[in-house]
């Protein structure tokens, strides 16, 4: 099966942000062959392992994801998740096709981030737990191609919206988001993208048929927003 390139990985990212109509969606924490199956049916854009973490049940190996995401349909992007990893082996999973993009969760600087981007022209995410506007500013000033704005590090838990509502840059909504509440998350904080992981879930396994609610309410909810604001450009 043809993957997809750390490129077309560039190119979602560059849609999303000139089309206004799609919200992308994240779906994380992969591990096993059945999430796979899941995930290809419901079609999220882009699919997340989280990669030598072993505080997480989720965390996978290298040789793992490059199993998983060899099975991944061509239309997901593969998203390496990492927490103060080696960049040299968060380099090294792009290059051997892996992943498409990266996912940073740990305490990397701007260096570590530079030194990813000079080595692979993949996209990176930033994530940064919101706690005030101190900490939103912090992000708006990373040099990453994109931040994740979370309540924490999987607490499931999601955090004051109207903290966000302001952002200066584009950005991926994560924390305590399900099918339920994606929607309304979408409305209030007008994200380029949401990341969903423990809300998908149920006894800590992914559930197939929250995966496929997830998606379809975030196309839904991405729709009605861009409804909403060509009603209110003809006005």
């Amino acid at each position: 099966m043809t993957r997809p390139t750390p490129q077309d990985a560039m190119e979602l990212i560059t849609s999303a942000q000139l089309s206004h109509r799609h919200v992308l969606i994240k779906c994380c924490g992969m591990f096993r062959d059945e999430d796979i199956d899941a995930v290809n049916v419901a079609k999220p854009d882009i699919c997340g392992f989280i990669v030598n973490f072993p505080k997480s049940h989720r965390s996978v190996s290298p040789e793992r994801v490059a199993e998983l995401s060899s099975k991944l349909d061509a239309a997901v992007i593969a998203c390496g998740v990492f927490v103060d990893e080696d960049p040299e082996l968060v380099a090294s999973m792009v290059r051997d096709g892996s992943i498409q993009m990266v996912q940073l969760h740990g305490h990397e600087d701007s260096g570590y981030i530079d030194e990813v981007k000079a080595a692979v022209e993949a996209p990176v995410v930033k994530a940064f737990k919101v706690r005030s506007a101190a900490d939103v500013e912090e992000a708006e000033r990373c040099n990453a191609d994109l931040v994740l704005l979370d309540n924490g590090a999987g607490t499931g838990e999601s955090f004051d919206w109207s903290l966000v509502s302001n952002v200066k840059r584009p950005f991926i909504l994560a924390g305590g988001l399900d099918p339920d509440n994606v929607a309304s998350a979408i409305s209030q904080t007008h994200p380029l993208g949401v990341d969903m992981s423990s809300g998908i879930e149920t006894e800590d396994l992914k559930d197939a048929k929250k995966i496929a609610a997830a998606v379809a309410a975030v196309n839904e909810a991405g729709e009605f927003e861009y409804s909403k604001m060509e009603q209110a450009h003809m006005q």
